[in-house]
């Protein structure tokens, strides 16, 4: 019976083939015969390993930044009327302090969601260039292969998961960051200890957008939110909307040079 993964990582052109060709003979001078240390496959469940470490620690830094109590609520009611926002401090000084509190959240995850990012880039790069339906192991039996490609693919799957959750999390911060700022510009040119200008305000937006846009990083995080075909296509094991080529072309770009 065929795998649910067997066109997962092919490319266009290895999908367009005839299925009844003849494998072509292994070329034992290609790189990864050569290579004096993992086979690539190996290397490649090392590399999900390295993932796996750094993820549990950071699933308990989602957990606990609790991303969805700062989530701003949009109903049918706010095209009609004014409601109150739940999010409203009261005081410039309160607002002031909510909007360090998000901040330090933001700041907190984006460079731990970068190093995993990093990882699954050069996890589905490796597994991409190197894992075909023709991989051949010296030390491994093709059931062993079979296996190992396909508890990779659910780790790959498992991480895109991560990465999304992390996605939301930060999407949620800063569309709260936003939210705060819309607060804060009531208070230009009030007066008294309520008093902020609009200069300040201006900066605030500034540092806000270098910093969710991913410039302050080098990392653009809202590629790995995802809609609902692509969680029901990643629980299914399978990713429908595009192949895994077009997938890392635009997961290289993520990196902001």
């Amino acid at each position: 019976m065929p795998s649910l993964y067997d066109d997962l990582f092919e490319d266009n052109e290895k999908k367009n083939k005839p299925t009844d060709h003849k494998p072509e003979p292994i070329n034992l001078d290609n790189d990864r015969f050569q290579e004096t240390g993992k086979e690539s496959l190996d290397e490649i469940l090392t590399l999900i390993k390295q993932f796996s470490s750094k993820a549990e620690p950071f699933s308990q830094l989602l957990t606990r930044t609790r991303a969805i109590d700062h989530e701003v609520e949009k109903g049918i009611l706010d095209f009609f009327l004014i409601a109150k926002d739940k999010h409203d401090q009261g005081t410039l000084a309160k607002e002031r302090k909510y909007y360090g509190m998000l901040q330090t959240k933001f700041e907190a995850i984006i460079p731990l969601m970068r190093d995993l990012g990093s990882i699954h880039l050069e996890t589905i790069k490796q597994f991409n260039r190197d894992i075909d339906k023709d991989y051949y192991s010296i030390e491994k039996t093709d059931k062993q292969i079979q296996s190992d490609k396909e508890i990779a693919i659910n780790h790959i799957n498992i991480q895109r998961k991560i990465l999304a959750d992390a996605a939301t999390s930060l999407a949620i911060l800063e569309e709260a960051l936003s939210n705060t700022e819309n607060r804060l510009r009531t208070y230009i040119d009030a007066g008294g200890i309520n008093n902020i200008s609009s200069s300040e305000c201006e900066i605030l937006a500034q540092k806000r957008i270098s910093l969710t846009s991913g410039q302050l990083h080098q990392f653009d995080y809202s590629f790995f939110k995802m809609n609902l075909l692509d969680k029901t296509a990643i629980a299914m094991g399978v990713y429908l909307k595009e192949t895994t080529s077009q997938y890392l072309d635009k997961l290289s770009t993520v990196f902001i040079r």
